[in-house]
């Protein structure tokens, strides 16, 4: 775990009332954090081909009977919002790892 901390220069006698963290300590192990962005990447693969899957049903709905489908609509939602949080994770931005560690329904950070 890293903490840089803002220190001011000592002048004769004059000792700072505190330490000020410059970033949030990041609690987790680092190598674990690791292991799991890999994983995360891993799967970034397959479900990028997925969201592939679900823009060609979408536009062959459309083009083919003029409306998408409710369904297609909530699994392309339900995958964006999947990337988004993994990609919060990986970016350090957020603690919190997406499914299948939280609900796919929870709320976010």
């Amino acid at each position: 775990m890293f903490v840089f901390v803002f220190r001011l220069a000592p002048k004769s006698g004059y000792t700072p009332m505190r330490e000020l963290p410059l970033e949030p300590k990041i609690p987790t192990n680092a190598f674990l954090r690791l292991l799991f962005m890999v994983i995360f990447f891993a799967l970034f693969g397959v479900v990028r081909m997925l969201a592939w899957l679900i823009v060609l049903f979408q536009f062959l709905s459309h083009l083919f009977t003029g409306r998408v489908t409710d369904r297609g609509t909530r699994w392309g939602k339900a995958l964006s919002d999947w990337i988004h949080k993994m990609l919060l994770f990986m970016t350090y931005n957020t603690e919190r790892m997406p499914f299948p560690f939280h609900a796919i329904g929870a709320d976010r950070d």
